[in-house]
């Protein structure tokens, strides 16, 4: 049975304790009560904690009558609120369990209220950190296409020119090192236009541009073996692939599934054991990487995703890598999660509803 936890909230945990204090006090005085007592469940232990009691001591030689009401919210256990001994010595009525009933049910319903007052206030509240964010992707978005297409013709002369030098001083191997050096700088620099032009275009494909449905699992085979150089005898590769997933367009995802094997490797340093799994949930495919690495600590993982955070030097990544793999997945209707322990290593999880268009393309379920 499922707990009805007022307590994720501290300011309606002591508002919703105050509130039923009050019933309480207001059941024993309508009924003539003269002792009472408030117990909520406590959804860790599964226990019933006394939090009121009034005149808990009975008095001796006395027999009295007594009522327990249960307390639910949302048809979850909140607590019982028992009553004792009524002043008049009189046992308790049939009218008077009735009218202890209503009154606990309306108490239920407000809390009830004040619980779907605070969720929706806390939705609203991670909406709007997702609307910053999303207004943080336009602005780098628009950025990217002002001056993205004024490095880059310029940029295309040097690395050409950079070219032709270096074929004319092959015999200065000091020069021809310093010529080394600047294509390097130089295509660091195109490398990092080219990823920017993905970003601002938010990774569609441009007029004519053909991107064929394939399986995702191929897409995956076809990922790994770019890193054929790095997966040698001390990284192990796991794979729990599903025959005959929905297709699904190659060429974005594909992307999507480079970087993330990247970061694997990078977190294994040489060694370690990558796992790559698919398979169909509730109409959706899924698409598993998880390494053993170093992990990721909480206060890095919050940011992963925005765009230019990166842990790495600036020689190894702009910090772009995530943000893209999330807008790509987004352009999908789907989802990119990561889940990860410092230490124990690092799962990323993408999930791509089937039958959902992108594009001109569609993720369509085959039998």
């Amino acid at each position: 049975m499922q707990t009805c936890e007022i307590f994720f909230d501290p300011k309606i945990s002591e508002l919703s304790k105050s509130f039923l204090n009050g019933t309480l006090k207001e059941m024993m005085a309508k009924l003539k009560a003269e002792c009472g007592s408030l117990f909520l469940f406590d959804p860790q232990t599964k226990e019933l904690v006394l939090n009121y009691s009034y005149n808990p001591q009975p008095r001796p030689n006395r027999r009295g009558s007594f009522m327990s009401i249960p307390l639910f919210v949302s048809g979850s256990p909140l607590g019982i609120i028992n009553i004792g001994d009524k002043s008049n010595k009189e046992q308790f009525s049939e009218k008077d369990l009735a009218f202890a009933v209503t009154l606990a049910k309306y108490s239920c319903r407000i809390i009830e209220n004040l619980l779907d007052s605070a969720k929706i206030r806390k939705e609203n509240e991670e909406l709007s950190k997702e609307k910053s964010l999303l207004e943080k992707y336009a602005s780098v978005g628009k950025m990217a296409s002002g001056i993205v297409h004024e490095i880059a013709n310029p940029l295309d002369g040097i690395i050409r020119f950079a070219n032709m030098l270096s074929v004319q001083m092959e015999l200065d191997p000091r020069a021809s090192g310093y010529l080394s050096g600047i294509k390097t700088g130089l295509n660091r620099i195109r490398d990092i236009t080219l990823t920017l032009i993905n970003f601002g275009c938010q990774f569609r494909a441009a007029p004519g541009q053909e991107q064929g449905d394939t399986d995702v699992n191929k897409i995956l085979d076809d990922s790994l073996a770019i890193f054929q150089h790095r997966i040698s005898g001390q990284i192990r590769v796991i794979k729990k692939l599903r025959r005959n997933l929905p297709p699904v367009e190659a060429q974005e995802l594909q992307q999507v599934f480079i970087n993330l094997i990247k970061n694997a490797l990078d977190a294994m340093s040489g060694s370690g054991e990558l796992r790559i799994q698919t398979a169909l949930r509730q109409n959706n495919l899924v698409i598993s990487i998880k390494d053993n690495g170093n992990g990721i600590p909480l206060e890095v993982r919050e940011h992963i995703f925005e765009p230019f955070f990166t842990t790495k030097g600036v020689e190894k990544g702009a910090g772009l890598g995530l943000s893209i793999c999330k807008e790509i997945i987004n352009g999908y209707h789907g989802h990119i999660t990561v889940r990860s322990k410092p230490g124990k290593g690092t799962e990323f999880s993408v999930l791509i509803p089937i039958n959902q268009n992108r594009g001109s393309h569609k993720c369509t379920k085959t039998e």
